[in-house]
């Protein structure tokens, strides 16, 4: 869902390389805290003193008023009463009422420590205060509001939502009293970019995107309890080009953002520019928005960057435990039949890794897949290219990755791409061009699985012999998105049309993406209650409970202990190229293995992966 203006791009066969991942800071950045993948160091060191502190359990309270601490200290420190700091309870005021539920929906799985309630009854962590009690009658079913509207309601909160309520006043940067601030930075493509989303209607700039923040804004401020502050939403049309980054100017158009709005956080959706949240984070900013980070990389920046997607670095090492269990030590029943002289479909899989070379992509590929796949015995053995953000050399980089995979003694049977969703168009011409027919795969959180994504995959540059087939009509994978629905039925459409009688200013999946951001932050904001600071905010996240996975049809969200991606699941999924989408009524959308049911680490069955080979497929 992340990437439909970006998807588009390549339906129109823009040749140039547009990949956005997610970029590491550089060993430059002022990152707030150090990174278990990336070795980056604190900004400010503690003092030996404070280190010593922190070490035996104290909570150490810096001059800005951010608290440096271990979990369990942390939690006293943010003002939670017996705040256990783990098993995925958290600590903070839970959001419960005489109908509240922070518990799974039915047929979802928990996470390790939890327990499963029905719907209707209350729900209680451990070691949290609840509040006070209030009024209730806005709820739904345990929920907010009704979860008919989003799925993804946060659990009730007693207290008339909207109306003035007693806070302590300015608790943090842009927070005050009566007000919440919001900026939502709205990225520059660049000419050539802008242009081709603009012929396929999928260009928006801070005059359509300020329309849709105007109805989001009136619908978070009357349904969520934000304790007497409203969100003022902020929209700003950034100037510096993002693709490719003009760090430069990036980072002083963040730093502008900080001085001029002093706000409490930064809506910026994109992957491109990772130094950009940790500029943010430099100034106590809270962040969200950015797609396909590592976990690493988020609790380098804790508490200050969230995302509603799955992490990196739990998507590879789902993809291990699937690779593992279902494809290991077998035939590569996936692989085309084109190339007679190469039938793959007969070999015992050779895993191949395709991923961008930027640090924190190429640290979670080497320090996380490589070591769960190794597990089961499992290595590339030499066919893993890491693609470079250069448009003048898309075609030698498709060229080279092609002959790494393709090696002459023992080529790869199998090619996962952990990657943004244009950058395989190249990929795939050059394979098909060179007669090379493996299995396509992918683990996507960055929207490879959306079925306009797959559609261009079908289209002239991925495709380029189309008598012959595509590169990716037996792609399979992992993938987080949601099974395709209708416009009408995504919850960014319906939220947006509850807040406003004007027309939808963008289109669906981007609205959704808009959307499922801010749900996710104001929820965040509910759950950490009157006394806002991005420390508490953090503490409390795992309080909004788990919500959806298994047979829901929904991706399971949980901010689990020591993570700040809200997605925790995946689909097994498959590329359909004669089924027509739900979504858009176009040929060729995504199936979905075992019913469509969801897995977590350590849920997906073993044994075949239950996905028909392409011959069988609809």
């Amino acid at each position: 869902r992340k990437y439909g203006p970006l998807a588009a791009i390549a339906a129109a066969q823009l040749v140039v390389v547009l990949v956005a991942p997610s970029t590491a800071p550089p060993a430059t950045s002022d990152v707030l805290a150090t990174s278990a993948l990336t070795g980056l160091s604190p900004s400010t060191p503690l003092t030996p003193e404070a280190e010593a502190a922190v070490a035996s359990g104290e909570a150490v309270v810096l001059p800005d008023g951010s608290v440096v601490a271990s979990d369990s200290a942390e939690a006293q420190a943010a003002g939670v009463v017996g705040g256990d700091g783990g098993g995925g309870t958290g600590a903070g005021p839970t959001a419960t009422g005489p109908t509240g539920t922070t518990a799974t929906s039915p047929g979802s799985p928990t996470s390790p420590g939890t327990t499963a309630k029905a719907p209707g009854t209350t729900t209680q962590a451990p070691g949290t205060t609840a509040h006070a009690a209030g009024d209730t009658a806005h709820c739904v079913g345990g929920r907010q509001f009704d979860p008919k509207i989003e799925f993804f309601a946060p659990p009730c909160v007693p207290g008339k939502p909207g109306v003035a309520a007693a806070n302590p006043g300015a608790t943090s940067l842009g927070v005050s009293k009566d007000k919440i601030t919001v900026v939502h930075y709205i990225p520059d493509y660049g000419a050539e970019v802008n242009a081709i989303l603009r012929a396929q209607g999928l260009f928006y700039d801070a005059n359509n995107a300020r329309i849709a923040n105007a109805s989001f804004q009136k619908f978070m401020n009357s349904k969520y309890n934000l304790y007497g502050r409203q969100i003022d939403i902020k929209t700003f049309q950034g100037t510096c080009r993002t693709v490719p980054p003009d760090q430069k100017c990036l980072n002083a158009e963040m730093n502008r953002i900080a001085k001029e709005f002093k706000p409490y956080a930064v809506f910026f959706q994109t992957t491109v520019c990772s130094a950009c949240y940790a500029e943010l984070a430099r100034n106590k900013i809270v962040t969200f928005g950015g797609a396909g980070f590592s976990e690493e990389f988020r609790n380098a920046l804790k508490p200050y960057n969230y995302d509603y997607g799955m992490s990196s670095s739990k998507m590879s090492k789902l993809f291990a435990q699937w690779w593992c269990g279902s494809l290991a030590k077998k035939p590569a029943a996936y692989a085309g039949a084109q190339n007679s002289a190469q039938d793959f479909r007969t070999r015992t899989r050779q895993l191949g890794v395709v991923s961008t070379n930027d640090p924190d992509n190429e640290q979670v590929i080497k320090k996380v897949l490589y070591p769960a796949l190794a597990k089961c015995g499992e290595s590339v053995k030499g066919h893993e290219y890491f693609y470079e953000q250069n448009v003048a050399t898309a075609a030698q980089q498709s060229q080279a990755g092609t002959a790494v995979m393709n090696s002459p003694q023992n080529p790869a049977t199998s090619v996962v791409c952990f990657c943004d969703p244009v950058a395989p168009q190249f990929s795939y011409n050059a394979a098909t061009n060179n007669n090379y027919w493996p299995e396509t795969m992918f683990a996507t959180n960055q929207a490879m699985d959306v079925d306009s994504t797959g559609q261009t995959y079908m289209g002239d540059l991925a495709c380029p012999q189309k008598n012959r087939g595509c590169a990716f009509d037996g792609a399979l994978g992992l993938g987080q998105s949601e099974k395709s629905v209708k416009p009408a039925d995504l919850g960014g459409i319906k939220v947006f049309k509850a807040g406003s009688t004007a027309a939808v200013p963008l289109q669906p999946l981007i609205m959704e993406i808009f959307w499922q951001n801010y749900n996710m932050f104001a929820s965040l904001l509910q759950a950490a209650g009157p006394n806002l600071t991005p420390a508490r905010m953090a503490q409390t996240a795992p309080t909004l409970g788990s919500r959806g996975g298994g047979d829901s049809g929904f991706s399971r969200r949980a901010f689990t202990t020591g993570e700040l991606s809200w997605t925790q699941d995946v689909l097994v999924t498959y590329w359909s190229k004669n089924k027509t989408s739900v979504y858009n009524n176009a040929k060729g959308a995504f199936s979905q293995a075992y019913g469509g049911r969801r897995f977590g680490l350590g849920q997906i069955p073993t044994g075949n992966p239950a996905v028909p080979t392409v011959d069988k497929r609809g």
